[in-house]
């Protein structure tokens, strides 16, 4: 049986990566377009995952996964109640990072939670067009997850930095979704918590930021976050976390000379 929760601790900040749906294993061509499938594809680990952190004193979700059974089962099974927690930060709304939001009768999941997101994304993801371009299953979906969360948002502006919580950052990162967003959390030990939503599907992006990703919406745009990322996670020495690398998707982002290398962090 797979493990689901891994705790950890970085400075000050406690967390828990929880598995949200099984692996699924992946060539690394899956992910890149036909002139870069260069020579034997190797084997790619995608992990599904959201996370908990208990940041100076606050309970905080970072994305919400496919269902909202999974994740509140793996809290509970920490001894975290899905209604302490006080903020829920999403990087953007593919389902399976907004699907756990709402309980099968239409009611939050985390009822008691601050519900943070990027104004750009939801601004687009709630135009009638958006929605109208999508299969009939996934529109009445992200209709009624609009419907429920349109005033109860914070929205974040993706020109700046904003502060979600004393010593947390909201940072734009755009491109694998319209107004994906990162969030770098002080840890108190020098070097941030950096949780980078879906930047990088695979290690592979993290060595080699300029890569495209074919399943990026503005590809040109993520190639330049992803660059920004890396270059932010090095200069910073940061504890870098991450949705889909092999779980738990926790490592540090190194420069080797003119390389990138990213080391996992047991």
């Amino acid at each position: 049986m797979l493990e689901n929760v891994h705790r950890f601790t970085h400075g000050e900040i406690e967390g828990a990566v929880i598995r949200i749906m099984e692996d699924e294993f992946l060539s690394t061509h899956e992910f890149l377009p036909d002139e870069l499938k260069l020579g034997d594809p190797e084997e790619s680990i995608f992990s599904y995952t959201c996370c908990y952190l208990r940041y100076r004193g606050k309970p905080v979700l970072i994305d919400a996964g496919f269902d909202p059974d999974t994740a509140p089962g793996a809290l509970e099974s920490i001894d975290v109640d899905a209604k302490e927690i006080e903020v829920v930060l999403l990087t953007h709304a593919d389902r399976d990072h907004v699907a756990g939001l709402l309980m099968p009768d239409g009611s939050f999941t985390y009822p008691n939670a601050q519900h943070v997101i990027g104004r750009e994304l939801w601004e687009n993801l709630r135009k009638p067009e958006t929605l109208d371009a999508l299969d009939e299953e996934r529109a009445a979906f992200y209709r009624r997850f609009v419907d429920a969360f349109d005033d109860h948002l914070q929205l974040c502006e993706g020109e700046i930095e904003v502060e979600v919580l004393p010593g947390a950052r909201f940072a734009s990162s755009p491109g694998h979704r319209i107004g994906h967003a990162i969030y770098e959390f002080d840890s108190g030990s020098g070097a941030p918590l950096l949780h980078t939503g879906d930047t990088f599907f695979d290690s592979m992006y993290a060595e080699h930021p300029d890569w495209p990703n074919v399943a990026d919406s503005l590809p040109d745009q993520a190639i330049a976050s992803r660059i920004g990322v890396v270059e932010r996670a090095v200069a910073s020495g940061a504890l870098v976390l991450s949705s889909h690398v092999e779980f738990p998707g926790i490592g540090r982002i190194e420069r080797q000379g003119e390389f990138y290398r990213w080391v996992p962090v047991p």
